[in-house]
């Protein structure tokens, strides 16, 4: 009986010990992570914001993921500007041409000592030949001008996994940002804050629980699904990894499982 209750004590201590508990760290990298609040209103960036929160909802996970904080993380690389140079290069190059560069994120990973990077991307366009804008900065503008426009703030974000270089899981998000007669604008420091506050509402309700749940299922997958030939990758699949981001795939009526990758959320 003694020996039956060591046995019992001995494997508890295997299931509940720190030591064999999985976490895995991962390096959250907002666009603007450099230039942030060069803003009119001096407002933070909406991938600034997004990242904030993300980051909360990792290091809310009971230890499955960690993150370190955007403070953190300016810090470090204040201590290596060639580092920091280079970093922000990665990252515009990532927000104006969808491009990653592999080896300096793996690079900028090791320096935290995260073997996954999560990239956040948010601009605004009017259609696909007008340049990407700030936010802050389209208000600014339809705010002097008064410009009726359907405004829409698209927000990229990718999960690298810089030991095998892959993508590992990405999604894209849109968020309509006019009124219902497409009018996006403040007067007053009041009204832009308003503005603010439903970019915060909206990263709280609907892009941090997104992207933590879907992370946490690609860490730690309920289930084990094989991956079959000619499987088109829509993002979905926990196994399913590629070198370049997935594109949103095409409308399949046949197809059971729905696509989140974008996600309408209108303010």
């Amino acid at each position: 009986m003694k020996n039956i209750l060591i046995k019992v004590i001995f494997v508890m201590f295997l299931i509940i010990s720190p030591a064999y508990a999985v976490t895995f760290d991962v390096l959250v990298l907002p666009a603007d992570l450099f230039n942030t609040k060069e803003n009119y209103y001096y407002f933070d960036e909406p991938s600034e914001i997004f990242a904030n929160d993300i980051i909360s909802s990792f290091n809310a996970t009971n230890g499955k993921i960690k993150s370190p904080l955007l403070p953190e993380i300016r810090a470090g690389f204040n201590k290596n500007q060639e580092l920091k140079k280079e970093t922000d290069n990665a990252l515009k190059q990532f927000k104006n041409k969808n491009k990653i560069d592999y080896q300096l994120f793996k690079k900028a990973g090791e320096n935290f000592d995260c073997k996954s990077v999560l990239i956040i991307s948010s601009s605004v366009k009017t259609n696909q030949n007008t340049p990407k804008r700030s936010i802050w900065e389209v208000l600014e503008i339809t705010s002097a001008f008064d410009i009726t426009y359907p405004y829409k703030l698209e927000t990229s974000i990718v999960l690298l996994d810089t030991v095998n270089d892959l993508v590992m899981w990405s999604n894209n998000f849109t968020a309509r940002i006019g009124d219902n007669t497409n009018n996006f604008n403040a007067k007053n420091y009041a009204q832009a804050n308003e503005k603010l506050e439903k970019i915060k509402l909206y990263s709280k309700n609907i892009i941090a629980p997104s992207v933590s749940q879907n992370i946490t299922l690609r860490f730690f997958p309920k289930t084990i699904r094989p991956v079959k030939e000619n499987f088109e990758n829509t993002g979905g699949n926990p196994l399913r990894f590629e070198k370049n981001i997935p594109e949103k795939p095409k409308s399949d009526k046949s197809q059971k499982e729905e696509f989140y990758g974008d996600m309408i959320y209108e303010f």
